[in-house]
């Protein structure tokens, strides 16, 4: 009988997401704003920058897949031992990306700015890719899945509250960010991150067995497959837009709280709102996931998103108050498939596995992970943009031009509205509802059944044939 996952396996893994997002959280809605007003790079520049280290992911994270898929077990499990070998340089690597070296030449911050975010990338590719795997290996049950999903969602969240809440009371002098507090927070940051790294390695478990000898698919065979499988793709830009939008929003937040409505202590409401309907809905979203499945509540929830984005949009909300219920509305429709993009990649990772007979989680799991990156680039829009509408760095604590604030607005929600109404869509045609999800899972069953006897008798499993 499959283990079933205790306490402790449910908190190593909430943690381990909690442990990336103190860090991601906070480069997302400051890294720009760094750049743009500590190190005075250009926005152009800045949207160069994160292009071209999403271009590298490219390269990057199907390496990192690929390595991972052909390790074979060890002591410690497949995955689990990336926790605490890229967790703890991860967590070096993001002081050193918030860090204001005074005196360099423009050309020089731009190296800097590039090298260290790029290094940043890689390290959290090497901690990602093999966590996301590492939800396959510790239950199989629909249940659980679902469960983990919900707790990595809880504690990105989490994760994300110490730049989102404290950060905007901490690292500002007269709505001016300051590079000393904010380099001393992000410290702050690095020393928590390694100790909730250290602590999801002890608790988290692998209970499903990873073949002794691990399969190795020709690499473009398995990007191939992947490429048609319409779930997967389905889902991987779904992500992708979710962290587009989620980041991108942060971005231009900070600028509109700042420079908008000149209350950039406002921030840590903008979080209250986002994240209080998120918390409403966890007690219920199971529930709701057991009777309509997750097609059907993603899609009334991104639904409700994509009405109230167009509606900020037209209204050109002036009071940050009425913003800000704005933002509630809007994060309660998105909180669903927030809550249940994991569990979502994890079926499709599933239905990968019944269309070829082989467990490639790694690969799958890399391949969503860059296209997550890829909304990484998208949300770099965000100061390009900002840049495109007149926004200028040395009028920092003066104010910018009425006609800079009107354009600010108008990207600040503009681009959003767009990204819900491309993912409303696109979920109309994701393959699995609730019954199909049924049908997936008993054929699974049964496929399962098969490989791991095999895996008990051999101690490998043997090549999958197209099924």
């Amino acid at each position: 009988m499959e283990q079933k996952l205790t306490f402790k396996n449910y908190a190593g893994y909430c943690i381990t997401d909690m442990a990336g997002m103190l860090a991601f959280s906070a480069l997302g809605a400051y890294l720009s704003v760094f750049y743009t007003d500590i190190l005075k790079i250009s926005t152009t520049a800045i949207f160069f920058i994160m292009l071209c280290a999403r271009l590298w992911d490219g390269i990057n994270d199907p390496i990192m897949g690929l390595l991972v898929q052909r390790k074979a077990p060890g002591k410690y499990g497949k995955f689990r031992p990336y926790l605490v070998w890229g967790g703890i340089p991860l967590a070096i690597s993001v002081v050193f990306v918030m860090l204001y070296i005074p005196g360099l030449s423009n050309g020089a911050y731009i190296a800097y700015a590039a090298t260290t975010y790029i290094i940043y990338g890689m390290l959290y590719t090497v901690v990602q890719v093999p966590y996301g795997s590492l939800a396959t290996v510790m239950t199989r049950k629909s249940n659980e899945r679902s469960n983990l999903s919900v707790l990595r969602s809880i504690g990105g969240g989490l994760g994300s509250l110490p730049a989102t809440i404290l950060f905007p009371l901490i690292v500002f002098t007269n709505d001016v960010l300051d590079a000393k507090k904010l380099f001393r927070a992000m410290c702050v940051l690095a020393v928590f991150m390694i100790l909730f790294y250290t602590i999801a390695f002890l608790w988290v478990k692998e209970y499903i067995p990873s073949p002794a000898k691990p399969q190795k698919a020709p690499f473009w065979k398995t990007v191939g497959q992947l490429l048609k499988n319409r779930a997967f793709v389905i889902a991987s830009i779904e992500g992708c837009l979710l962290m587009a939008v989620a980041m991108y929003m942060n971005t231009t937040n900070v600028y509109l709280f700042k420079d908008y409505y000149g209350k950039s202590g406002m921030l840590t409401l903008v979080t209250v709102f986002s994240y209080l309907p998120m918390l409403i809905m966890i007690p219920f979203t199971n529930k709701m996931m057991d009777r309509f499945g997750k097609k059907a509540i993603c899609l009334v929830g991104l639904a409700v998103s994509t009405v109230s984005m167009f509606l900020a949009f037209i209204l050109r909300i002036q009071n940050p108050w009425i913003y800000l219920v704005m933002c509630f509305f809007l994060n309660a429709g998105v909180s669903f498939i927030t809550l249940e993009i994991w569990a979502l990649c994890m079926d499709v990772i599933d239905s990968q596995e019944l269309k070829t007979g082989r467990r490639e989680e790694a690969m799958s799991y890399s391949v969503f992970t860059f296209m997550r990156k890829v909304g990484q680039a998208l949300a770099a829009l965000a100061p390009l943009l900002v840049g495109l509408v007149g926004y200028d760095s040395d009028l920092v604590g003066l104010g910018q031009n009425q006609a800079t604030l009107e354009g600010m607005y108008t990207v600040a929600t503009l681009v959003p509205f767009l990204m819900y109404l491309v993912m409303f869509v696109l979920m109309i045609f994701y393959p699995y509802g609730k019954q199909q999800m049924l049908d997936m899972q008993a054929q699974l069953a049964e496929l399962r059944a098969r490989e791991d006897a095999e895996i008990r008798e051999t101690g490998s499993i043997t090549e999958g044939a197209d099924v």
